[in-house]
């Protein structure tokens, strides 16, 4: 009898999983999640701090992409598409148009995005909104939020992004640093709660 009730259990437990939130997107491959979840890619209206090494006078930029998803940088004539791109796809862009149209053969160029933040939801401590100044790892910032609830399954979080959502095993991240993945602005982090 005992047995039937943890049969029943989990059968209850696999629907309920299978009828809650939208589809999880599992690799089956841990090396291919930090590349399946993404990078943060721009978005008109994204504040940017961009830096130029190698030109006459450095230059520190603060540039807004504007509505059609462009910017506008010194010494360039036509307006560089930023949007769409991640930071160092914009990063390897000018330093390309710089370098190409030999305005300056060695340009360093650094991007920063400003005003972001990502999201901290179900079995942490503090679950809220939290600002990304810097860059932090899903441990990090899991740990930012108080750490974990007694109810969390560590080895059940999510990451959504840009309308993906990926799982990963947090308990496994732990024994293994370098697995950890970096948290882009906009991110959607979930603790599930354990079913036992």
């Amino acid at each position: 009898m005992k047995k039937m009730g943890t049969i029943f259990a989990l059968l209850l437990a696999f629907v309920l999983a299978g009828c809650s939130g939208p589809a999880v997107f599992n690799s089956g491959s841990d090396a291919d999640e930090g590349a399946l979840v993404g990078l943060y890619k721009l978005r008109a209206l994204d504040p940017l701090s961009i830096t130029l090494l190698g030109i006459p006078q450095e230059k520190q930029i603060d540039a807004v992409i504007d509505e059609k998803g462009n910017i506008t940088l010194p010494y360039i004539q036509e307006p560089v598409q930023a949007a769409g791109l991640t930071t160092s796809k914009l990063e390897r862009e000018i330093q390309r148009i710089y370098t190409e149209g030999e305005i300056y053969r060695n340009i360093t160029v650094n991007i920063q995005t400003f005003s972001k933040c990502y999201y901290m939801e179900g079995e942490v401590k503090s679950p809220q909104e939290y600002s990304l100044s810097r860059r932090i790892t899903l441990l990090q910032a899991i740990a930012a939020a108080s750490g974990y609830t007694e109810y969390a399954n560590r080895k059940r979080v999510t990451i959504t992004r840009n309308g993906q959502v990926v799982k990963f095993n947090a308990e496994k991240i732990e024994k293994h640093p370098e697995m950890d993945v970096p948290v882009e602005a906009g991110d959607r982090i979930k603790v599930w709660r354990s079913i036992w």
